[in-house]
């Protein structure tokens, strides 16, 4: 049995020379910082060689050490098609095991209102360091579902992988 998402297709990580920056994110940089263009332009480069990116046909993926001594993972994910109102759990599992592994544990933060970031369609996972667990937080146990066999019970319907 697999137990990747049905249609997945793996990340492949982009060399620094795959990547491009559009125009736009220079100059929206320079506004919101009040710097130059090439002020702009080398924070962007400073920032973006602490990190690493991935794409795949539906995602781009940004990775980047985080939280306390760098010690955990931020993952920033994004659709290619710039899909806002598209997501799926299973496909942001998967993003987390091939990035960081199967058994890290990562989550997602809904912050208090006064440390809010919401600039773009994109989805924040902050992965643990390894061997940290969310103790008390969630389930104990593995229990998934790939098949329909309770495809008549209200409630208890899982689609296939």
């Amino acid at each position: 049995m697999r137990d990747t998402p049905r249609h997945w297709k793996p990340l492949q990580k982009l060399q620094r020379h795959e990547m491009y920056r559009r125009p736009e994110i220079v100059e929206e940089t320079a506004k919101h910082y009040g710097i130059s263009l090439s002020e702009a332009t080398l924070k962007l480069d400073i920032e973006e060689a602490k990190c690493d990116y991935y794409v795949n046909h539906l995602y781009q993926v940004q990775v980047q050490p985080t939280g306390p001594d760098n010690m955990m993972t931020a993952i920033c994910i994004r659709r290619r098609d710039g899909a806002a109102d598209l997501r799926d759990w299973r496909h942001f599992q998967q993003i987390k095991n091939e990035l960081c592994g199967p058994e890290r544990e990562g989550f997602e933060l809904y912050p208090a209102e006064s440390r809010k970031v919401d600039t773009s369609n994109k989805w924040h996972i902050f992965v643990l360091p390894e061997g940290v667990r969310m103790d008390g937080i969630g389930w104990t146990e593995r229990n998934v579902q790939y098949d329909d066999s309770n495809k008549g019970v209200p409630g208890l319907r899982q689609r296939a992988l």
